[in-house]
């Protein structure tokens, strides 16, 4: 073999070596980040004991941590006896991420600093006759604006997507309610406009992620968030992890059929009736959604049934639905009352099958309050009676409509790891 062939391999065989170990140290380092994110009260010595290795090891990574801006030492105040610990947190300066969550109206947008606090938000809307196109270009300059164009302290972008993606390869694989939303590669796109690496999720998934680390989940390590908003779909947290799935279809309940129709359930005289009536199967999505609200209460107006919202016209919009709720308006109120019951039904399905300590709901419904989560409770108590489970406790989303952009930004934020260059 040819001396210049031999150098050329020993090189390249110390450059795979190197990259390898410059990975598995970007992977610790990104562990003691996740761990001190999780707990920001840690020493070094408990640090060492979660991570199984010495103190001194750990110290050395901590170390550089620090120098490199991402952590900061802070101490307890004085305590009657001894010198109070050394403790670890987030330094709020060590860079920023941005979320996204958009659906088929509406895109939220926000930019955490490393301590995970929110430092802007922006809210736009998608058109009914928006493309695809047209809908990544407004994504790009939702960024551009919370960024004010400089990338540079921009550590990652996370982007919560409706319908169905591929999260390894950064794929949005379709959403039926934005045209031509079909196998877009918009992590790649993202990617190469701004220069930064952008993680890819189910946006209801985003929603689950913010609950998990800065909402009603947080220090839980299983629990269901329930979004409802142009679609419908559960996001699982089940060991601290979100579930996926074998084909990221985990939680994908908007087509489940529910065994009542809600028109079915009254009797001849308006009353509600005690049984359910399976005779008319629905799609879940086409009961509960907020479109599938907006067009139960056109459908009682064309009817003649008597509503403050009759004067409004056909730009009846969710915001007045919770206006004419806290109004007390009869027949909205009965609409919200069969979606309560169908809801109750679905979280006593979704109780069977995961046996969460607690169910989060998110998306605009939460703006009614008690008004709705109390019936919606009591729904699901009754149907888990029947089956002799005991139900789960439903508690509305407190992280308002930017639940899922912060959760976008969390999941930015986690699959970041700092960069070790060869």
């Amino acid at each position: 073999m040819q001396p210049e062939i031999k150098s050329r391999q020993k090189r390249q065989t110390i450059q795979r070596a190197t990259r390898h170990k410059h990975q598995i140290v970007a992977n610790l380092e990104a562990e003691i980040l996740l761990r001190v994110r999780a707990r920001q009260d840690l020493s070094r010595v408990e640090l060492a004991s979660q991570l199984k290795l010495a103190p001194s090891t750990v110290g050395a990574y901590v170390d550089r941590l620090i120098v490199e801006g991402f952590l900061v030492q802070w101490q307890k105040p004085e305590r009657d006896y001894g010198r109070p610990p050394t403790l670890l947190a987030l330094n709020p300066g060590g860079g920023f991420f941005v979320g996204v969550d958009f659906g088929a109206r509406e895109l939220l947008a926000t930019i955490v600093d490393f301590s995970d606090r929110p430092i802007r938000q922006i809210q736009k809307k998608i058109l009914p006759n928006d493309s695809a196109d047209q809908v990544i270009a407004k994504i790009e300059q939702a960024i551009d604006e919370l960024t004010n164009g400089q990338m540079k302290d921009v550590l990652g972008i996370g982007i919560g997507v409706p319908g169905s993606i591929d999260p390894q390869q950064q794929i949005a694989l379709g959403y039926a309610h934005i045209q031509g939303w079909e196998n877009i590669p918009l992590g790649s796109l993202l990617a190469k406009r701004f220069k930064v690496d952008v993680f890819l999720e189910n946006n209801i998934r985003s929603m689950a992620l913010a609950e998990l680390w800065f909402g009603q989940g947080r220090g839980l390590n299983n629990f269901i968030c329930l979004g409802i908003r142009t679609g419908i779909a559960a996001g699982i947290i089940s060991h601290g992890e979100l579930l996926h799935g074998e084909n990221n279809l985990a939680g994908e309940i908007r087509g489940w059929l529910c065994p009542v129709d809600p028109v079915r359930r009254r009797t001849a005289n308006g009353k509600h009736s005690e049984s359910w009536d399976c005779a008319g199967l629905q799609a879940l999505e086409q009961i509960a959604s907020i479109p599938a609200i907006l067009k139960a209460v056109h459908e009682g107006i064309d009817q003649g049934k008597d509503t403050i919202l009759r004067n409004i016209g056909e730009s009846i919009s969710f915001e007045d639905v919770v206006y004419a709720a806290a109004k007390d308006d009869p027949f909205v109120n009965n609409v919200l009352a069969d979606v309560a019951q169908t809801l109750g039904w679905v979280c006593c399905q979704l109780n069977a099958l995961f046996n969460p300590p607690k169910i989060i709901l998110a998306g605009p419904l939460v703006s009614l309050g008690a008004s709705f989560l109390n019936p919606l409770q009591e729904a699901a108590n009754k149907f888990c009676a029947e089956t002799s489970q005991p139900p789960p406790i439903i508690v509305d989303s407190e992280l308002g409509s930017f639940n899922g952009a912060l959760g976008a930004a969390a999941l930015a934020l986690h699959k970041w790891k700092p960069t070790r260059h060869t």
